[in-house]
This record gives C-alpha cells, structure tokens and sequence, in this order.
C-alpha cells in the first residue's frame, strides 16, 4: 500500500473540488448574470486541468493501492458534484486510516 499516492489524491482532489465551487457559483453567474464570458473560459480551463490531474491521480492511487471499482466510481462521480469535495476527503481518510492500521499491525508481527 501506498500513502503518499493517497496524500497526493487527497490534495488534488480538494484543490479540483474547490475550483468546481468557483466554476459553478462564481463564474457562471459571472457570465450569465452579469455577461462576463471570459470568467467562465479561465475557470473552466483550469478546472478541467485539474480534473484531469484528478484522473491521474486518482488513476495512480488505483493502481499502488489495489483500490477497488466501488471507491473509484464514487471518486469519479463525486468529482463532477460541486461540494462533493467532501465525501471524497472522509473516503480518503478513511481509506488511509486502514492503511495506518495495517502497518501498525505490521509492525507488531515483525517486532
């Protein structure tokens, strides 16, 4: 198992959850309220810049930690949900709470 890939799926995805919440309540007013179209073409480029680094993130921390296709499709579908940050960051936790535990039980069996 490996954390850091979790620490790095953790980051990313909060970072990519919180440009979905400015694309959604900040640059879409912009533009259809208020008429300002270039908001939402430099939040919309960067959100999906950063999901697509979500992906690979989250594509990564599949793959080192043998994540199973419930957790990766809740991730995936949480990505798209604005304020879906959230259950993302306790699925995570939680994740990266049985890897702690794991290694915590390692390390009494090799003592």
């Amino acid at each position: 198992m490996d954390k850091k890939s979790m620490d790095f799926l953790a980051k990313v995805s909060f970072i990519e959850g919180i440009s979905l919440i400015v694309l959604v309540f900040v640059a879409m007013p912009l533009k259809y309220i208020w008429g300002y179209k270039i908001a939402t073409m430099i939040f919309g480029s960067i959100h999906g810049i950063l999901w697509l680094l979500f992906l690979y993130a989250l594509y990564t921390a599949r793959k080192k930690n043998g994540l199973d296709n419930s957790f990766t499709v809740k991730m995936l579908v949480f990505s798209v949900i604005p304020f879906g940050l959230i259950p993302m960051e306790k699925m995570i936790k939680d994740f990266n709470g049985k890897i702690e535990k794991k290694e915590k039980e390692g390390e009494l069996v090799n003592a």
